[in-house]
């Protein structure tokens, strides 16, 4: 059927069994590595070492790494969900997905950990998170679509707000997004006055279509989960995962 409507060539496997098997192999290894690699971007923070510029120095190895990179947690429909449909099906043959677990713990965590880290970042300005206006920036799960289901995006809005923060969204794909039955409605525009008027801008999501110099610009503080910022010099109020 697939040959029929790819253009693409097909890979044939013996039954429909390893087909879907296949499938998680490749979702839960992107969920493994990005796992570590979260992992140790928490790590480098406590040591003070920049996590991008070491993924950076590693992609320079001519074999043997493939580059994967933090963020606020993992969304879509397939990654964050295809090891939970493996380890449940794992126990019927009694068996434990230790390694894959462990790192759907570490993802999973990430939003609260940003939300840590913003509330850090305030600190330093001698501000709390309670009562504080949050910009985000991107609530889709990855750059320049305008799907946002299992978003981490969404997740580190929802931990903001269990802080007392007052928190606003902008992305330019989407205007507004629903959930548990509720529409929540974003910014019209990123302009001077919206980004001056919050506290801390937290970048969740890597849009291409952003200026960003202008947000640089005119935050007092912006909190880069997606290292987007990276080419910018003047990175006195930046601060990365």
């Amino acid at each position: 059927m697939y040959e029929m409507v790819l253009e693409a060539p097909v890979q044939k496997v013996s039954s429909p069994a390893v087909a879907e098997m296949e499938k998680i192999l490749e979702n839960i290894y992107r969920n493994i590595n990005i796992g570590l690699v979260n992992e140790l971007a928490i790590l480098c923070d406590k040591m003070h070492i920049n996590i991008w510029e070491v993924i950076e120095a590693a992609k320079s190895k001519p074999y043997g790494f493939q580059a994967f990179y933090p963020g606020p947690g993992l969304g879509g429909h397939c990654i964050p969900l295809d090891p939970y449909y493996l380890s449940w099906k794992a126990r019927e043959y009694g068996f434990h997905t230790s390694m894959i677990e462990a790192s759907m713990m570490i993802n999973d965590r990430m939003p609260e950990y940003c939300v840590e880290r913003a509330a850090r970042i305030l600190n330093n300005h001698k501000k709390s998170l309670n009562g504080s206006k949050i910009l985000v920036l991107g609530v889709a799960y990855k750059q320049d679509i305008n799907d946002y289901r299992e978003s981490p995006a969404i997740r580190v809005i929802n931990e903001l707000y269990k802080t007392g923060a007052e928190v606003v969204f902008y992305d330019p794909f989407i205007p507004e997004y629903k959930e548990n039955g509720i529409i929540k409605k974003g910014e019209n525009k990123l302009s001077k006055e919206l980004i001056e008027s919050a506290d801390l801008v937290i970048i969740t999501t890597a849009h291409t279509k952003l200026d960003y110099n202008l947000v640089q610009k005119y935050a007092k503080a912006i909190f880069d989960t997606k290292n987007v910022m990276k080419n910018i010099e003047n990175r006195d109020n930046i601060e990365v995962l």
